[in-house]
């Protein structure tokens, strides 16, 4: 008998600053990358980016890195030029240099203790703006 394949619903996330722009920008960034991917949590994200009134943009350079994440220009709704956005694990975000601060550490390390949730972490501009946390469906 074969296992079942997980999967993954979007949980909750946290972002910095924690004000409604930030929230709204990071809801753009994330949707719009995952709506370009094959990951099987895309879907899900962009069901609750659309819930919360945001639609995908449209992304330049798209690149998939399996297992590790996805980056792309994204450019937000108010916004004249593009932004280099990397979303991925903790690790491929290290790779790529972006610092994550502390606050967000803090939530981060939280939710990778909790049992059946991953992480994936989002940034810009040299710093991981936000952390979203995904918990196993249950099997019916």
């Amino acid at each position: 008998m074969v296992a079942a394949a997980k999967t993954y619903r979007f949980d909750a996330y946290h972002v910095l600053p924690d004000s409604p722009q930030m929230q709204k920008d990071f809801l753009y960034v994330v949707a719009s990358l995952k709506a370009k991917s094959r990951e099987p949590t895309a879907a899900d994200v962009v069901r609750i980016a659309k819930i919360n009134g945001i639609l995908p943009v449209e992304v330049e350079g798209f690149q998939e890195y399996p297992g590790r994440g996805l980056g792309g220009l994204v450019k937000l709704p108010d916004e004249q030029r593009p932004r280099a956005v990397i979303m991925g694990t903790r690790k491929f975000l290290n790779q790529c240099g972006l610092e994550i601060p502390a606050i967000l550490e803090v939530t981060a390390r939280k939710w990778e203790s909790e049992k059946d949730s991953i992480i994936v972490l989002a940034g810009w501009d040299g710093w991981v703006r936000g952390v979203l946390k995904f918990v196993i469906e249950p099997q019916n």
